[in-house]
């Protein structure tokens, strides 16, 4: 570990620098200072604003999507598969399909006697 803070050390071309002269700092300063002057803070909020609210509509929008599509998918017919190749037999099922794919099938028999 020490061999790799050893060798980055070696190659900073910053560290065998010399610090900067006060004038070029407050030069550095100004030109920062006059370039966040021309654009007035409150146009950068209704831009950030503007930008968040896209956002939460789009967060919102996929939210409902997805509730919508998982509340959909018990109440969704089974497919064509048949219980039983009697045609005269009838057999009423409910199925519940939970959003892991946990599948619960009830069968429920008219005949039926406890």
């Amino acid at each position: 570990m020490n061999d790799v803070r050893d060798r980055l050390k070696d190659a900073d071309p910053v560290a065998t620098d010399a610090a900067l002269c006060d004038d070029d700092v407050q030069r550095m300063r100004r030109v920062v200072m006059a370039a966040a002057a021309q654009q007035p803070m409150s146009q950068a909020w209704a831009r950030a604003k503007w930008t968040a609210g896209v956002v939460v509509i789009v967060a919102i929008t996929i939210s409902l999507n997805r509730w919508f599509e998982a509340r959909e998918s018990p109440l969704t017919p089974p497919a064509d598969h048949s219980i039983s190749n009697d045609a005269s037999e009838t057999r009423r099922q409910m199925q519940f399909i939970a959003p892991g794919g946990t599948r619960v099938i009830w069968v429920f028999n008219d005949e039926f006697e406890p």
